[in-house]
């Protein structure tokens, strides 16, 4: 009868173990070099030509970054755009995904603004991510003052 219950037990805990590890968080597959934070100011007849952070791959194998706009408070008489590793877009969308990353790879998100002779501040948030691990997230925040 103790094997019985010993087997019973060792099956419990086998079950609770894998279940455990299904939901345990895995290791950062990328990060930011350097700041995750660019703050820049310009004057209001001047562009700012490119903001950019940078991410590096850190894993052993290539990996899929997502990225989300968290929040924009740049101001709507503004001309912004910005780019990901892989691709540019007019504006600051809601999101999207870098091309693939490889082992050592570095990409990045970059941002650009003509203010237009309007001056004024703004920020804007991107959550990014790997596609396969998205309990893993950094944030990344460009702050724009135009005087």
């Amino acid at each position: 009868m103790p094997n019985k219950i010993m087997k019973t037990n060792y099956f419990y805990m086998l079950l609770l173990f894998s279940f455990a590890s299904c939901f345990a968080q895995q290791s950062p597959t990328f990060s930011i070099i350097g700041s995750d934070t660019n703050k820049e100011v310009l004057k209001k007849n001047m562009r700012l030509d490119i903001s950019k952070i940078k991410v590096e791959n850190i894993s052993n194998k290539p990996i899929y970054l997502v990225w989300e706009t968290v929040s924009n408070t740049f101001p709507k008489e503004w001309d912004c755009s910005m780019c990901q590793h892989g691709a540019c877009q007019i504006g600051i969308p809601k999101g999207s995904s870098f091309s693939k990353l490889n082992p050592d790879q570095q990409g990045f998100i970059a941002i650009h603004v003509i203010p237009e002779n309007k001056t004024g501040n703004g920020i804007v948030k991107f959550k990014i991510y790997d596609k396969n691990n998205p309990s893993y997230f950094k944030i990344m925040t460009f702050e724009v003052q135009v005087l």
